[in-house]
């Protein structure tokens, strides 16, 4: 009995895995994009004719990742989809996450608002006690030592007025003389406490400095030792803490408020900064580096670097690079001690080097030419390097080798014949990978040495290889689907119940039906339901809705596998076996069917999983997991509990309920004479499958969705009513005319006209069926940008999201005329509308955007968050340290027609330089704001395909059903050793297909018609669509329906025994006895895809309904299509109704 213990063992071992894999659940069950708001874009990738287009995508993702999220603390996930396409799929920001941003935010907003300068402090410090007190509050900005080093400062201000006071009253010449040191003494301590005061003042630069930096742990080896080198971050926070150690408590909390929102931040805030970010991912460029001491603008750079930035330095034949990873440059730990012990180490460590270096905000910078005799951008011409891979040089030393393309080797020749000696560096997306000496004049193939490990070989053959991936990723996504994180949530909660309803009747009815054994299978289902949680965390596999689908399929699976067993025990108990004997031989005899059917099931996942999106993989992943956790729970489990009981508890007897009321086993295995009426039931089946087939043609493509045939389906949610705080809801026909509205307003052959004939579906409907809160729009192939902002500026009285603005020069980058310098104190001047009086004294130098005739008019706040929301992302960081104002020329806060900008920097005027002012300020601003208010904020739910990506799915799914119908053959016919039994099994399959084809198309009919509509709504019925989530659907049937057939047919040949062919009455008595089994299993299965159909909600009912038809269609052709392996040739000479000699017929 070891085996027992070994096999309990194992189980105990499986199970306490699995709960420690899942807790805390919160943390370590991930949830997919539809459960959770997300986005998913495909983007297509260029492939050569002559390039392998899988290591192509490889360097393509990694360099992708590199640029996104190049510490790997966000999930945005990229995978490849195809030949030439990568998927790349991101969380929305959780409440949570937007609370804690907010705190932060907030925060920041109050140190800018507080930052001191000695013109603040002296309006602070002359102002009466009132204005003072008001100004303290603001510019302590909740610092106490801030407010310390103020309220110092106006002490010895007052100190200074009285000292100067007395000075000014006093008569006597001697006196006041002997007061002039002391009145000077008060003016010194005055203007040294300001100074104090200014230099302990820290900045929203210098946080955001810190915050913005790298928390990459980097360490570097040797055989003896490695040395763990400070993060950029801790060494950013370590300079602003020196540099500020009397705020160094208000820097911390500060840094806390930001980690506290780092820890629940897991993506960007917003999918256009993933857009925008990869439009500038990999772009190569090579530039010579500046030798110290051959520059003499040196030092300014230095200085320029230190309190401006890298983005900011004024001269122009000059640029700072980063340097992407200072590990990739230290050779040795004592190299990485010093670099961490000594702040200034790097700068000598790279000036003996050649190169002049500097420190910034975490990371080193080094200096290198900007002019197109000591550089190749794409500014020079367009090129790209064709190939890059490891090699040795002549020494047979490793080394890196590369090949560029026809131009790129002219231009880089002609680079490099004049910089023979110098240090070339090479750059990826402005950053320094590394920059060796130049041997020799490079042309069509290059060489790169030195003293390179393995590690930084590849690490520069990425670099390299990732450049020419520039023109190969497209522009734009082909496709893009999100999900506002409220749609996800109550996805997520719609598919929690369905789950939890579903386990609990499941569970019922087995204990109802199999008494004490059907306990066990429902411990058997919960231990099912911990390794399917254990498997999905432990692997990281993130849940989606089809997911949760396929998680209470799996349950139907359970019930299938120990009903297999339970009805193979009751055969053994009506022969007359014990317990002992029952619980064996049943467990022997289910084996077979129980792994046939799996195994169809797993074939099924796997091509999911290979033709499927990140949705219907979650599918595939969660459904395969279950057919393992499934057969181990069935297997394993059940029989481990069953052994225990019987053989070391003594459990010698037990029921079931057609044991106990003979009725029910009566009602359950009939004696029907399917054979008889076999020509019946293949006449209606063929009736059925004509009449679906008329709905096919008749609906045409209208039955695709927009993955199949292009187009936009987008969902939004309506907002509350500010009064009564109820949902605002509106009718069908309300949303339908109001698209109406917008096709006809707009100009003959203008892409939104496609919304006149746009289908409109109410997402959970109130009880006419037709008013909801919430709708989801179908259109056919258009700019899907244009219909988004249609749609959300049409709608924006009811929902929370608004499209993209319009305004005089949105879209276009000449800035001229829109944006003016601040050269008087009256705005109206700047601006040319003399009419505006308006005091802009402080803005001197710096510039004006001016907004014109907004549409439509947004509210004064949502226009001034939409720009601060854009100053905040990576790419415009350097911006926030600008002083910034929003004020309304046309209109009121409520309603903006046009609007000013102001904007001061301080390290660009226009009256030092209007050159740098045009190229660094107003090109930027005017860049910003394009790239804020021209985008439309993010709906419900958003969903867009190409015409050409539809093609593609298309393609995708007609294989995906055939490669699984041709697998599944070939597993048959192997299984069954006979292409007849083959035929058997699989031809009935493409009649489902059809079959549940032809009503999915006839929902749609029953829903639009105006007679039945109310009916079909009533029924939960919807305009449902063939998409790749009715795809998986389908399959799913293909697999459930095969295991009916392939149980059947397991029967029939066991029943024949060494017989070389079925008999008339084999096939009646097989299916006959397989009958019961078959109407529980499919009884099973209904349950929980009924549930799923009622409690799911709209993201599965489509996949439930399919399901549901699928069920009942699987069944009526298992029996159809199993007189196909009948041989009348042989079995001419036994007459309809005998048996043969050694065959049971089915037990009463």
């Amino acid at each position: 009995m070891r085996h027992i213990w070994r096999n309990l063992s194992f189980v105990l071992a499986a199970v306490v895995l699995a709960a420690w894999c899942v807790y805390p659940p919160d943390k370590t069950l991930r949830r997919g994009k539809d459960l959770a708001g997300g986005v998913s874009m495909v983007y297509h990738v260029s492939i050569g004719p002559n390039e392998n287009a899988k290591d192509v995508l490889d360097r393509t993702i990694d360099v992708l990742k590199q640029r996104v999220d190049p510490n790997g603390l966000m999930e945005i996930e990229m995978v490849q989809q195809g030949n030439d396409r990568i998927e790349i799929a991101m969380p929305l920001p959780s409440p949570r996450a937007k609370a804690l941003q907010k705190d932060f935010e907030d925060a920041m907003t109050r140190l800018r608002e507080a930052e001191l300068d000695e013109s603040r402090i002296d309006m602070l410090v002359k102002g009466d006690a009132t204005s003072r007190a008001a100004a303290l509050d603001t510019l302590s900005a909740g610092s106490d030592a801030r407010r310390e080093m103020i309220k110092k400062t106006i002490d010895t201000y007052d100190a200074f007025v009285a000292a100067r006071g007395a000075y000014d009253t006093e008569s006597d010449p001697d006196k006041k003389k002997a007061m002039e040191p002391g009145v000077a003494a008060a003016d010194i301590a005055y203007e040294q406490a300001r100074a104090a005061a200014i230099r302990g003042s820290i900045t929203e630069a210098e946080i955001r400095g810190v915050v913005n930096a790298s928390t990459k742990v980097r360490t570097v080896h040797d055989r003896t030792e490695s040395v763990t080198l400070p993060t950029p971050r801790e060494v950013a926070l370590k300079r602003v803490q020196d540099a500020h150690p009397e705020s160094r408590a208000e820097i911390d909390r500060l840094i806390d408020l930001y980690v506290k929102y780092e820890k629940e931040r897991t993506s960007l805030d917003d999918p256009q900064d993933l857009i925008r970010m990869l439009k500038g991912a990999g772009v190569l460029t090579f530039r010579i580096t500046v030798k110290p001491g051959s520059y003499a603008g040196e030092d300014r750079a230095r200085e320029e670097l230190r309190l401006r930035g890298p983005a900011n330095i004024t001269a122009k034949d000059v640029k700072w690079c980063k340097v992407n990873d200072i590990q990739a440059w230290i050779d040795s730990p004592a190299e990485a001690r010093a670099f961490g012990e000594d702040p200034e180490y790097g700068i000598r460590f790279f000036n003996s080097r050649g190169y002049i270096a500097a420190p910034y905000g975490g990371d080193y910078y080094i200096l290198c030419h900007d002019t197109r005799t000591a550089r190749l951008t794409q500014e020079e011409g367009s090129w790209q390097v064709a190939r890059a891979y490891p090699g040795a040089d002549s020494y047979g030393r490793p080394a890196i080798h590369f090949q560029m393309n026809a131009n790129g080797a002219v231009l880089l020749g002609s680079l490099t014949r004049a910089h023979v000696g110098d240090q070339m560096g090479v750059l990826l997306d402005d950053q320094i990978y590394t920059a060796p000496t130049l041997q020799s004049a490079i042309s069509s193939n290059g060489q790169i040495t030195g003293s390179f490990s393995d590690e930084e070989i590849r690490y520069v053959v990425r670099v390299l290889s990732g450049g020419s991936l520039q023109a190969k990723l497209s522009p734009e996504p082909i496709s893009v689907n999100s999900v506002g994180p409220e749609l996800g949530i109550d996805n997520l909660r719609k598919g929690l119940a369905a789950g939890l309803v579903s386990i609990v009747i499941v569970a019922g009815f087995m204990v109802v039906y199999y008494f004490s054994s059907g306990v066990i299978s429902v411990i058997a289902l919960l231990v099912n339901s911990l390794l399917i949680l254990g498997a999905m965390a432990l692997s990281e596999a993130a849940f989606t809705m089809p997911g949760i689908a396929g998680v209470i399929l799996t349950f139907g699976q359970a019930v299938d596998s120990n009903v297999l067993i339970y009805e193979r025990m009751r055969e053994e108990f009506h022969h007359g076996a014990d317990m002992k004997t029952a619980v064996r031989v049943g467990f022997a005899r289910a084996l077979s069917p129980i792994m046939d059917g799996n195994v169809a099931n797993l074939i099924i996942c796997v091509v999911l999983y290979y033709f499927g999106t990140q949705e219907i993989r979650g599918f595939a992943i969660t459904l395969g997991i279950g057919v393992l956790t499934t057969l181990f729970s069935a297997l394993v489990v059940s029989r481990v509990i069953f052994d225990i009981l019987v053989e070391k508890i003594g459990w010698r007897k037990t029921s079931q309920l057609p044991m106990t009321f003979p009725f029910v086993q009566r009602l359950m295995t009939p004696h029907v004479d399917w054979m008889k009426y076999r020509h019946v039931l293949l006449g209606a089946l063929v009736i059925f499958l004509a009449a679906s087939g008329v709905v096919i043609v008749q609906r045409g493509s209208r039955m695709l969705g927009t993955e199949f045939r292009g187009g936009s389906e987008v969902e939004f949610q309506f907002k509350k009513d500010p009064t009564t705080g109820n949902d605002l809801t509106l009718k069908r026909e309300e949303v339908h005319e109001r698209l109406k509205e917008i096709a006809e307003s707009a100009p003959a052959n203008d892409p939104v006209s496609v919304l006149a004939q746009a289908e409109v579906l109410p997402v959970n409907p109130r009880s006419d069926g037709v008013t909801s809160n919430r709708f989801r729009i179908r259109t056919g192939p258009a700019d899907e940008k244009i219909i988004l902002d249609a749609i959300a500026n049409r709608f924006q009285d009811v929902i929370e999201g608004s499209g993209g603005l319009a305004f005089g020069g949105a879209g276009t980058p000449d800035w001229r005329g829109r944006v003016f310098q601040i050269l008087s104190h009256s705005l109206g001047e700047n601006i040319e509308r003399p009419s505006i009086k308006d005091e802009v004294g402080s803005y001197m130098g710096g510039a004006a955007i001016v907004l014109e005739n907004l549409d439509p008019p947004p509210t004064r706040e949502s226009l001034w968050s939409r720009l601060q929301r854009m100053r905040l992302q990576h790419e415009y960081a350097d911006t926030l340290a600008r002083a910034r104002e929003l004020r309304v020329i046309d209109g009121n806060d409520a309603a903006v027609k046009s609007a000013v900008i102001l904007v001061k920097d301080e390290m660009i005027n226009a009256y030092d330089s209007t050159e740098r002012w045009e190229s660094r300020l107003a090109v930027t601003e005017w860049r910003l704001v394009n790239d804020a208010l021209t985008r439309p904020t993010q709906l419900a739910s958003v969903q867009t395909f190409s015409p050409t990506v539809a093609a593609t799915f298309a393609t995708q799914a007609i294989l995906t059903v055939v490669i699984s119908l041709f697998l599944l053959t070939v597993y048959v016919w192997i299984r069954f050793g006979s292409p007849r039994w083959a035929i058997a099994a699989t031809v009935p399959l493409f009649a489902d297909v059809v079959g549940i084809a032809g009503m999915i198309g006839l929902a749609e009919v029953l829903y639009e018609s105006p007679v039945t509509g109310n009916t079909a709504r009533a029924l939960g019925l919807l305009p449902f669509k063939f998409d790749l989530a009715q795809i998986a659907a389908l399959l799913t049937i293909v697999g459930y329906s095969l295991n009916d057939k392939i149980i059947i047919l397991d029967r029939i040949r066991e029943n024949k025994g060494k017989l070389p062919f079925a008999t008339y009455q084999i096939v009646n008595d097989s299916i006959n006895q397989t009958l019961s089994r078959t109407l529980i299993t499919a009884g099973g299965h209904l349950i929980t895809t009924v549930i799923l159909y009622v409690f799911g909600g709209e993201a599965v009912r489509g996949f439930a309904f399919a399901f549901n038809l699928g069920v009942v269609l699987g069944t009526y052709t298992s029996i159809v299509s199993s007189p196909l392996v009948w041989s009348r040739k042989y079995d001419n000479v036994m007459p309809p109704g005998s048996t043969p000699t050694g065959i049971v017929p089915a037990a009463v």
